[in-house]
């Protein structure tokens, strides 16, 4: 198959102990160094980040990344977005990709909602 479909993380287990496994497009596992039909099998992560640091480095359709962090600075008008809506509006609409110059690979630039602080002037 010369095309694999993008791995997702996805939160499984009982909310209060929530844990976190990549799937594919196919409904797949990733078990740590191939995919499996068997959610027994899925490599469990304990946070989010850690899942999608995996996700980036190995489910690219065979391709290997490097991962960065960054400080990304959100602002927005006063009194319009409690932490909470602004987290949940950020958490659907996290993922920015763009195409590199030529001759480099695209760059995925993914925020992280569960990260969000707020800082005092």
């Amino acid at each position: 198959m010369d095309y694999l479909p993008p791995g997702r993380v996805v939160r499984v287990c009982d909310p209060r102990w929530s844990r976190w496994v990549i799937r594919d497009g196919l409904g797949k596992y990733w078990t740590g160094d191939r995919w499996s039909n068997r959610s027994g099998e899925a490599l469990l992560f304990c946070r989010e980040t850690d899942a999608i640091e995996a996700r980036n480095r190995h489910c690219l359709g065979g391709d290997t990344a490097d991962t960065f962090t960054a400080t990304v600075v959100v602002t927005v008008h006063a009194n319009c977005w409690s932490a909470e809506e602004l987290a949940t509006h950020l958490k659907r609409h996290r993922k920015f990709c763009a195409g590199g110059p030529p001759g480099k690979g695209g760059l995925l630039l993914e925020l992280l909602p569960g990260t969000l602080r707020r800082t005092e002037p």
